[in-house]
């Protein structure tokens, strides 16, 4: 517990109400989505301006005090827990748009605002971001900027790191680096955004950024196909990327992954009368003028013996049903079991041998855990989940018995030049599994960039390296 002086000294800094050191509080924010570490963070500090971040990292810097930076607290590899006492150092309140800008097609914000709520300030004047994740109602943007967030439209509009033209943070010294020009074209040495997004907060705090907005995307049309094989939905992203057609998402699911989900989600049903081994979902944009492209585009998947069979939305309702089919899974997953995640990848013509190499590990797995597959197959990202069917276990032993077939996988992994986190990033979950991914020579790199920015080690301490 940090001396009531230190507190005193904070409560300056940013006023009382503002400085946490509730039970419940640090509970809260002293966690992220995974439960696999206890949280035990010291205070949660609530600054409301890049100059009171700056004021408290100088403080925490003079005084040698730990900072874990808070965001919506969504992700999924332990990078925004406090487990030793850290401060925690949310941006909470930190949620203004200060400038929209509709002819170049910019929005420049604070690092506390949400996903959704940048979404629908672009939605107001006509225009759209992109980045689309199911945690968008919470997950705030310098956290995306931190973790470099993927989501379900990444094969059409890229991640986060794509979405960046600036952004402001603070460095564990203090400082403030201001690169949020919104510039589109700058090429004038080094681009040091590049390096603080994904960083995790191991290098500088996000306090604000310039982002790109689009043109909406016209009339969305989706379908969900049944497929009797992986090579079989490689072969359907193929026809569509030669038929020219703009796909916004190409998501799939096992049987498995879909069965669970008709036991669990409220409401969901099958768009089939048979069962498939595989199911896609494909979203596409409509042609110009309104031209239906999905129509032509079923009829050639149809007529390479592709799928068994396929259902188009119709209205907004069953557009909305269909997606629910794969925005479901990870809810109803949580509810049929223990659950341990992974989310890796692959370059893409490296899936169908991964992925049946893969099934000599489902083969090999205990009866009592399941693996069931999900993912963006368009960019070669597949979620792998252990679910532990025996409720009777602890958590505890089921996820000890998962770690070791996760780790057989990553071996596997290893030899197709995979990564071990496409989205969710490494935190503390991974730390130990980075090298199934990064070079010796990467990790010493990394680690000497570290060392620049933050000698003390102060900066979100044992995230990424083990």
């Amino acid at each position: 517990m940090l001396q009531e002086s230190t507190l005193s000294d904070l409560r300056q800094l940013l006023g009382q109400a503002n400085v946490l050191t509730s039970p419940s509080d640090l509970e809260a924010y002293g966690r992220d989505w995974t439960r696999v570490h206890q949280a035990k963070p010291s205070v949660i500090l609530l600054p409301a301006s890049t100059a009171e971040v700056a004021a408290v990292v100088t403080y925490c810097q003079a005084h040698k005090l730990p900072i874990v930076p808070s965001g919506g607290r969504t992700g999924l590899a332990g990078a925004a827990v406090a487990t030793n006492g850290e401060v925690v150092l949310s941006l909470s309140r930190m949620t203004k748009i200060e400038e929209l800008d509709e002819v170049g097609q910019t929005i420049r914000v604070e690092a506390g605002i949400t996903t959704q709520q940048v979404q629908e300030a672009a939605k107001q004047v006509g225009l759209f971001f992109p980045l689309d994740l199911a945690a968008k109602g919470s997950c705030q943007i310098g956290g995306n900027i931190a973790t470099n967030a993927g989501g379900v439209k990444f094969i059409r509009f890229g991640g986060m790191r794509e979405q960046v033209l600036g952004i402001e943070v603070v460095l564990p010294s203090g400082e403030v680096l201001d690169m949020n020009t919104g510039l589109r074209k700058n090429n004038t040495g080094y681009d040091l955004r590049q390096l603080f997004i994904g960083s995790e907060g191991t290098l500088g705090i996000v306090t604000r950024a310039t982002l790109r907005l689009t043109p909406p995307p016209r009339n969305m049309q989706v379908s969900v196909l049944a497929v009797p094989s992986f090579e079989s939905m490689l072969q359907i992203l193929s026809v569509c990327g030669k038929a020219g057609v703009q796909l916004t998402a190409f998501e799939f699911f096992t049987r498995a992954a879909h069965e669970i989900v008709l036991q669990h989600a409220l409401g969901a049903r099958s768009p089939f009368a048979e069962k498939s081994p595989y199911y896609v979902l494909l979203e596409v944009e409509e042609g110009a003028g309104g031209i239906d492209v999905m129509q032509p585009l079923l009829e050639q998947i149809f007529a390479a013996d592709l799928i068994s069979d396929a259902v188009v939305a119709t209205s907004s309702a069953q557009f909305k049903e269909l997606w629910g089919l794969r925005e479901n899974i990870t809810e109803s997953l949580s509810k049929h079991g223990h659950i341990r995640k992974n989310d890796i990848s692959l370059a893409i013509g490296q899936l169908a041998a991964f992925t049946a190499d893969l099934e000599l590990e489902v083969a090999a797995a205990p009866k009592d855990i399941q693996l069931v597959l999900f993912g963006h197959i368009g960019d070669g990202n597949l979620h792998i989940n252990y679910v532990g069917l025996n409720k009777a276990e602890s958590f505890a032993d089921f996820n000890a018995r998962a770690r070791l077939i996760e780790l057989r996988i990553f071996e596997r992994l290893a030899r197709y030049k995979g990564s071990i986190s496409a989205e969710h990033g490494i935190g503390l979950l991974k730390k130990k599994d980075l090298h199934f991914s990064r070079s010796e020579p990467e990790v010493t790199l990394m680690r000497q960039i570290k060392q620049l920015l933050d000698p003390a080690n102060l900066l979100n301490p044992g995230k990424i390296f083990p």
